[in-house]
């Protein structure tokens, strides 16, 4: 292929596309018209060989081949920029881009808070996507670049996708302080009461029920939700009992009426990982975001002893 027929502006626009899956979106984020967008996008698909876009059923959706050019195009964006900016040395006050990142709210809200800081401090262009992701569908949305980096339980992954720990969390259990028991709770309780469970995708054991499962044992569960503050909202009024992060349990605790305890049967700590797809290893803007998280930790909100945690 002759590149000297080639219009790199037409990465940024593939780039911009194949993210907003729609022209109008595309062209408000590149400052275009949607006439002078879908041009672009005509010489685009001329270039590429391949639609980029397609629709599916009132939605647009990104084409197989476009989605997985798609983590290369923003590297290779990334370095471009690098290239003309500051000598070649990477500085994320000049990335311009969005960051696609997978998690649950309870992982978006301990992880985040210190990303959010650092960005506004030096990279104040990166604008984050933050998309409802578990372990069940995040692996496969970083290999797509529909992901750029994803927070959770990652135990089980294969060699192209890249992980680190960020924390532990240990367990505590919540219940109703006027509706749920109230009696100390033993380990036949435990499994004999009614739980509430979060799953951010449905078709699997949380760390809980497998490390039960381990044991030989089960508990009631009759109510299984995606979101973890879902869970603690839907307590209310009932004998329902939650185990959760305690970063979680802690702060909420007292602002929502539950008594927080320690659970009466051991248990492993909720782990949070992050994970990327090892083709962006050499995205610098991806580095700099995974050092950050890495070396940020957890937000772990400053709850005082009376919150309600004890002994049941």
């Amino acid at each position: 292929m002759d590149l000297r027929r080639i219009d790199l502006n037409l990465l940024v626009v593939l780039e911009a596309v194949v993210s907003e899956t729609s022209v109008s979106r595309a062209a408000r984020r590149l400052h275009l018209s949607q006439s002078a967008l879908s041009h672009s996008l005509a010489r685009l698909r001329e270039a590429f060989g391949d639609p980029i876009l397609v629709r599916h059923g009132r939605a647009m959706e990104a084409t197989p081949r476009a989605l997985a050019a798609l983590p290369e195009v923003r590297s290779l964006l990334v370095q471009v920029g690098r290239l003309f900016a500051h000598g070649g040395r990477f500085d994320p006050a000049t990335v311009d881009r969005h960051i696609h990142i997978g998690a649950s709210d309870h992982a978006a809200a301990t992880v985040l808070p210190r990303l959010l800081e650092r960005m506004r401090e030096q990279a104040p262009n990166i604008r984050l996507r933050v998309h409802h992701a578990g372990r069940v569908d995040a692996p496969a949305m970083l290999r797509s670049g529909e992901l750029d980096l994803a927070l959770g339980v990652f135990n089980h992954l294969t060699a192209d996708l890249g992980t680190l720990p960020l924390h532990d969390d240990p367990y505590l259990c919540a219940v109703d302080a006027r509706t749920g028991p109230r009696r100390p709770m033993t380990r036949t309780d435990y499994l004999q009461c009614e739980h509430v469970n979060v799953l951010v995708q449905g078709d699997t054991l949380g760390v809980i029920d497998e490390a039960l499962a381990r044991q030989g044992l089960t508990r009631r569960i009759v109510l299984t939700v995606a979101h973890f503050g879902t869970a603690l909202a839907l307590l209310r009024g009932t004998p329902l009992v939650y185990t959760g992060p305690a970063s979680l349990l802690r702060a909420a605790g007292a602002v929502a009426g539950l008594k927080v305890f320690e659970p009466p049967l051991q248990l492993p700590p909720f782990p949070t990982q992050l994970a990327w797809s090892r083709r962006t290893d050499n995205d610098e803007a991806l580095q700099w975001m995974r050092s950050v998280l890495a070396g940020g930790g957890a937000a772990q909100p400053a709850v005082s002893p009376s919150s309600g945690q004890s002994r049941m």
